[in-house]
């Protein structure tokens, strides 16, 4: 499974509304510049140990910002063998 931001642009209103820079969101949460980067732009996926760490920093509930996508169950043969 994944951890992915729900809305990007959603997610900069949110850093905004609550008075953070990218920059100063990533000090706050102690997470790189890179790092709040790459994940508000959907190029990265958060741990569940960082997707809640952005949820307290932003007191919001987890799936106000981010969603959880389960991979496709289809693909795999029976014994667990991936058939792409």
């Amino acid at each position: 499974m994944k951890i992915l931001i729900k809305d990007r642009e959603k997610f900069h209103e949110l850093l905004i509304r609550k008075g953070f820079s990218k920059r100063a969101f990533a000090k706050e949460t102690r997470l790189s510049e890179a790092t709040i980067a790459q994940i508000s732009n959907g190029n990265r996926n958060p741990s569940p140990r960082v997707a809640n760490k952005i949820c307290c920093k932003l007191e919001e509930n987890f799936d106000e910002i981010f969603i959880i996508e389960k991979h496709d169950e289809h693909i795999f043969k029976k014994g667990g063998v991936r058939i792409d």
